[in-house]
């Protein structure tokens, strides 16, 4: 099994992230599952945190939409079993998942899902407000607002490029994201999602899956066993996207007009 991660941000940039991804993917995967971790130009973000962009709607679409979509196309046409979307603002989830047969995944419909198989209350905790208000909506969109407990931020808040630097000296930062989990905890959560790619990296890196009793779901490992379980699952038994109203694929002639690529 093959699997493209697409991440959000420029990783050449971000080497200890990188790594760090490469080194939980190896110990997450099933055996003979090869995950290819993908990241965007540098250019793309002009020299920004991608947080500053993606608070502009219209920034944010033109930028990820020249990525996901050719990408998603790619990765099918080069025989991958499944695509992971590696950003909780999950951007053009619909847009890619009407276009391939193989699965797409979100990471915050992912996690959620998986954690409402051990919790009735869910609480997400994001590295800034931008991301509360994706994880907002998300939320909305997969109907799922339920569950929700609460969107809490880590505070101080931080830009992505600053994260980098929290690999290499992580104490202070997980002690934030634990005082923020207890808040969530307080509220009523039975189960932590760390919803932020890097936040859920910096937490697995340091083998923190538990806080006060609650279980901390790997926000980066999770996407990747649900992405297996569907590619599995596309391959025995043909299962894909709903094609009839939310998903409808576009037939060769609308392809050749619009290209992805």
């Amino acid at each position: 099994m093959k699997i493209w991660h697409q991440s959000s941000v420029d990783l050449d940039n971000y080497p200890v992230y990188r790594q760090s991804l490469a080194s939980h993917y190896a110990r997450i995967a099933s055996p003979g599952t090869e995950i290819i971790l993908h990241g965007v130009p540098e250019s793309m973000w002009h020299g920004k945190s991608p947080s500053e962009v993606m608070k502009v709607p219209y920034a944010y679409h033109k930028a990820m939409s020249r990525q996901l979509l050719h990408n998603v196309h790619r990765a099918e046409r080069e025989g991958y079993d499944a695509f992971v979307i590696g950003t909780y603002t999950e951007p053009l989830l619909r847009e890619c998942r009407s276009l391939v047969d193989i699965p797409v995944i979100s990471m915050p419909e992912s996690t959620v899902l998986i954690s409402c198989s051990m919790a009735q209350q869910i609480g997400l905790v994001t590295l800034n407000e931008e991301n509360r208000w994706f994880l907002q909506n998300a939320m909305q969109r997969h109907r799922l607002e339920a569950r929700i407990s609460g969107i809490y931020v880590i505070e101080p808040q931080l830009p992505e490029r600053v994260i980098e630097q929290v690999f290499l000296q992580p104490g202070d930062y997980i002690a934030a994201f634990s005082a923020t989990a207890r808040r969530a905890i307080e509220a009523g959560a039975d189960i932590i999602v760390p919803a932020e790619g890097l936040v859920a990296e910096v937490l697995a890196a340091n083998g923190v899956h538990e806080i006060d009793g609650v279980s901390v779901l790997d926000g980066v490992g999770a996407p990747l066993a649900y992405a297996e379980m569907l590619a599995r699952l596309h391959r025995l038994t043909g299962l894909h996207a709903g094609r009839r109203w939310h998903y409808i694929k576009p037939s060769a002639e609308l392809l050749a007009l619009y290209p992805p690529d």
